[in-house]
C-alpha cells in the first residue's frame, strides 16, 4: 500500500508533537498552570447568587443536572423537602409522560436500538403485506417467544438490582466519609492545641473529598467538560519544541512569549487546572503551601492524591503527640482509618464492574430479542400495530437494562460535587463556631475587692 507524501508528513509531525508533549509531561513543567479553569466557580462568588457551579434542568420535575448530550444519563442533585413533594406529586405520571421525549432512556435508546426495531418492523410489514403470500409470511410462534421474553425480563431485572446494589453501596461510603470528616473536624478543634497543626488538619479535611472526587471521576464531576481533540497547529508545535529545548538547557531566554489557548491543551491538562482551582480555593490564605504543591505534583504525575492527603493527616496527627493526649491521638487516627476504609471501598467499586462476560452476553440477548420481537407480534398485532407495539415493548425492557448499565458506575450518577461542598461547609462551620465552654469559678469572699462586694450586696438586696 502506497502512502501519499503529504499524509506521511502529517503523521510524522503528529508523532513528533505527541512525543514532545510526553517529554514535557515527564518533567517538572506543568502546562496546567497556564490553563484557566472554565467550570469551577470559587465559593466566595457562589454566595452572591450570581454564579453557580451546577447547571440545573428544572423542566423535568425534579432537581437534576442539565444533560448536554443525548447519551448522558440522568444525574440527580440532593433532594430537598420541595423535591420530595414533586417526587410524590399525584400528577407525576402526567408530567413524566409530557417529558418522555426529553427523558434519558428515550434519547439514549432512540438510536440505534429503537431505530433498529422500527426498521425491522417496517420491512417485515412491507414484506408480509406486499411480497410474501398469505401462507409464507415471516413470523415466529408467539407462544414460544413468550418464554424467551420472560427470561429477558428477569435478566433485565437482575441487572438493575445488581447495579443498584453498587449505587447504594457507594452512597453509604460517601455518607461514612461525611460523618468521619465532621467527627474529625470536631475532635481537631477539641484536642489539637497548636494553631498551625489545627489549621493544617482542617484544610486537609476539606481537600480530601475534592481529591477523592477527581480520583473517582475522570472529569472531577464537571460533566459538561468535553473530550475534544484539537489537531496540533504550527503554533502548538513551536510551543512544544521550545519547551523541550528549554528543559534540555538549549535556550538562553525563557519562552513565555509563546502561548496557547486553553482549547489547545489536552483533556488531562484542563482537568488538572480545574483540580488546582478547587485546591487553591482551600489554600487561599497562603499558608501550608507545601501541601498544595505536594498534591499538585502527585496529581499531575498520575499518583494517588487521596492517599497523599491521608498521609498528610497522619503526619499532622503524629506531629501533635507532644501536645495531645495519646488517647486522643488514637481517636484521631481511628477517624482517619474510617476515611481510608471508605476510600478503598470506593476504589474497589470503581475498578471492579459486574462481570464483563455477563454484560456482553446480556447485551447480545437484548439485541437479538428486540430485533426478533416484531416477528412474534405480527400474527396478533397485524400490519398496523406491529411497529408501535414492538417499539414500546422494546423501550420498556431495554430501558430497564440501560438504567442498570448507568447505575453500574455510581460515581458518574451520584452528586459527588454536592457531597464535597457539603463537607467543606461543615468543616468551615465547625472551625468558625467552635467555642469551648468554660465554667466560671466563684471567687472566695475574702479575695474579692470592695467594689465586687458592693455589687454582691446590691444583687442580694434585689433578690
Amino acid at each position: 500500500m502506497l502512502v501519499k507524501p503529504s499524509m506521511f508528513a502529517r503523521e510524522m509531525r503528529m508523532i513528533h508533537f505527541r512525543s514532545s508533549r510526553r517529554c514535557i509531561s515527564a518533567t517538572a513543567v506543568n502546562p496546567s498552570a497556564e490553563v484557566k479553569p472554565n467550570f469551577y466557580v470559587p465559593k466566595a462568588e457562589r454566595k452572591t447568587g450570581n454564579r453557580n457551579v451546577f447547571t440545573v434542568d428544572a423542566k423535568m420535575g425534579e432537581a437534576r443536572l442539565l444533560r448536554n448530550d443525548r447519551r448522558c444519563p440522568t444525574r440527580e442533585l440532593n433532594f430537598t423537602p420541595e423535591s420530595w413533594g414533586k417526587h410524590k406529586d399525584p400528577y407525576r405520571r402526567l408530567r413524566h409522560m409530557i417529558n418522555i421525549i426529553r427523558s434519558s432512556p428515550v434519547q439514549r435508546l432512540a438510536f440505534p436500538d429503537l431505530f433498529g426495531v422500527t426498521m425491522v418492523s417496517a420491512f417485515l410489514t412491507y414484506y408480509n403485506e406486499f411480497i410474501a403470500h398469505a401462507d409464507a409470511m415471516a413470523t415466529v410462534s408467539s407462544a414460544g417467544f413468550a418464554g424467551g421474553t420472560t427470561v429477558i425480563g428477569l435478566l433485565a431485572g437482575f441487572r438493575l438490582n445488581a447495579s443498584y446494589g453498587r449505587y447504594e453501596e457507594c452512597r453509604i461510603f460517601w455518607g461514612d466519609i461525611n460523618n468521619s470528616t465532621r467527627d474529625l473536624a470536631g475532635q481537631t478543634m477539641m484536642w489539637m492545641k497548636d494553631a498551625d497543626q489545627r489549621s493544617r488538619m482542617l484544610k486537609l479535611l476539606k481537600a480530601f473529598p475534592v481529591s477523592l472526587m477527581f480520583h473517582l471521576h475522570a472529569k472531577g464531576c464537571h460533566h459538561n467538560m468535553l473530550r475534544r481533540f484539537h489537531a496540533p497547529t504550527a503554533e502548538d508545535r513551536d510551543y512544544a519544541d521550545l519547551q523541550a529545548k528549554e528543559h534540555a538547557g538549549e535556550l538562553d531566554t525563557p519562552h513565555h512569549n509563546v502561548t496557547r489557548s486553553g482549547a489547545d491543551f489536552t483533556f488531562e491538562d484542563r482537568v488538572h487546572a480545574e483540580f488546582l482551582a478547587e485546591l487553591r480555593d482551600i489554600y487561599s490564605d497562603g499558608k501550608d503551601e507545601e501541601d498544595f504543591q505536594r498534591f499538585n505534583k502527585v496529581k499531575y504525575g498520575g499518583g494517588n492524591t487521596p492517599l497523599e492527603v491521608l498521609t498528610c493527616m497522619r503526619e499532622t496527627i503524629a506531629g501533635s503527640i507532644d501536645t495531645v493526649d495519646p488517647v486522643y491521638v488514637r481517636e484521631l487516627d481511628e477517624q482517619v482509618q474510617r476515611l481510608c476504609a471508605a476510600f478503598g471501598a470506593s476504589e474497589r467499586v470503581l475498578r471492579t464492574p459486574l462481570p464483563t462476560g455477563f454484560t456482553r452476553h446480556s447485551s447480545r440477548l437484548m439485541f437479538i430479542w428486540s430485533h426478533t420481537l416484531p416477528f412474534a407480534l405480527y400474527p396478533a398485532m397485524g400490519p398496523l400495530l406491529t411497529l408501535p407495539t414492538a417499539v414500546l415493548t422494546a423501550y420498556a425492557v431495554l430501558g430497564v437494562e440501560d438504567i442498570g448499565v448507568q447505575l453500574e458506575e455510581p460515581f458518574d450518577i451520584l452528586p459527588l460535587r454536592q457531597y464535597s461542598d457539603g463537607m467543606y461547609d461543615a468543616v468551615s462551620a465547625v472551625e468558625k463556631n467552635y467555642t469551648p465552654y468554660v465554667i466560671k469559678k466563684e471567687t472566695p469572699y475574702a479575695e474579692k475587692t470592695l467594689s465586687e462586694r458592693m455589687v454582691d450586696l446590691v444583687n442580694e438586696s434585689k433578690n
